[in-house]
């Protein structure tokens, strides 16, 4: 291999790797520099609020951008309507003046913003109107006005370019984020199979599905305002994250009894085959909600490894294995086995949820 078509390699890896990334760069600058050459057509006597507004507007998903521009204009309406009406009624040149409309512009704004995230830019914006330079120049209802004339105009450019350019939506993102925590749900499966419980902490598998799941929470939310908004036809993905938090703790409850559990030889090879089907089904739909494709119908794998594991238990009682053991430890053993069943029963609810997901595209 050459060197060029080396580099040429790394940079194509490169690319499709940070594609995402390199959109929304791309977004944010078309987004900024349509905000500037608007401004400065309008006049506007601050344009740089309005390029920011849009820098910020402009995120990495529709939902988003609908969420961002509606609690950017609300909170700088408020804000610059609150601190222009505090402005005229409070003469303040400096001193003791100053502080007083300062106290009266920011402290109940300050409630608003504690109690809702969407003012949270409210009483910042009040205290430009209050104590701007330019604001004293123009005099409060200008300067209020001119503020939301330009707050509004980069909500509107960056809504704009979130739908026209290269839209993301954040239902398609679902399906890839719900995609990642199944094959993270996945490798604590294989983990505990191989009575491994030492990698699962290693390898951080927890923390990371559970930040997993909360990135996908996220994800639902901003999927949700688009369908109120009538951008995205995707069916409600609600019921996709309920599942896969169900799945969380079904794995969360097998580590538990099996670390604490002495299987022994006739309940380790069942336990782990079992263990390997669940985590050979979380992957198989993994893949169909990646590829946007209905996963394998019913699966026969895992409810025959659990019948296994069921036999296995039954031949120890016969045997009258389980006399030997403590209660605790026979109770942990039944338990797996009430586990595995719940978790047959959420994969197949996954496995319909996935494909309602590919069915609506």
């Amino acid at each position: 291999m050459t060197i060029r078509s080396h580099v040429a390699t790394r940079l194509s890896t490169w690319l499709s790797r940070n594609r995402a990334k390199l959109i929304q760069a791309g977004r944010m600058t078309v987004s900024s520099l349509l905000t500037f050459a608007l401004a400065a057509g309008m006049n506007l006597p601050q344009s740089f609020w309005a390029v920011i507004t849009a820098l910020i507007v402009t995120q990495s998903s529709l939902g988003s951008s609908l969420k961002a521009a509606l609690d950017r204009f609300l909170g700088s309406v408020l804000g610059a309507v609150y601190g222009g009406a505090v402005a005229l009624a409070i003469p303040h040149q400096g001193g003791v003046a100053s502080a007083i409309a300062l106290v009266v512009a920011v402290a109940p704004l300050s409630v608003a913003a504690a109690r809702s995230a969407g003012f949270r830019v409210a009483p910042i914006t009040a205290v430009i109107v209050l104590l701007s330079t330019t604001g004293s120049t123009l005099g409060p209802v200008a300067f209020a006005l001119d503020r939301i004339l330009e707050v509004g105009l980069g909500c509107a450019v960056g809504l704009a370019v979130s739908l026209l350019v290269v839209p993301a939506h954040a239902s398609r993102a679902v399906r890839g984020q719900a995609a990642r925590t199944a094959r993270l749900l996945a490798e604590q499966l294989d983990a505990l199979g191989r009575r491994d419980d030492a990698a699962i902490d290693a390898q951080g598998l927890p923390l990371a599905t559970r930040r997993s799941l909360d990135r996908l929470e996220t994800l639902v939310a901003e999927a949700a305002r688009e369908r109120r908004s009538r951008l995205a036809a995707a069916p409600d993905a609600e019921p996709l994250a309920r599942t896969l938090m169900r799945l969380r703790h079904d794995a969360v409850m097998l580590r538990r009894a099996a670390r604490e559990a002495d299987l022994g030889p006739d309940l380790a090879t069942p336990w782990a085959e079992a263990a390997a089907a669940a985590a050979r089904r979380l992957r198989a739909i993994a893949d169909g909600l990646e590829a946007g494709t209905a996963p394998p119908g019913d699966d026969t794998v895992f409810p025959a490894a659990i019948d296994a594991y069921r036999a296995a238990i039954d031949d120890m009682r016969r045997q009258h294995l389980t006399r030997t053991l403590s209660s605790d430890v026979v109770g942990r053993i039944f338990w797996i086995a009430f586990s595995l069943d719940q978790m047959r029963r959420n994969l197949d609810d996954l496995a319909e949820r996935a494909a309602e997901s590919a069915a609506s595209g």
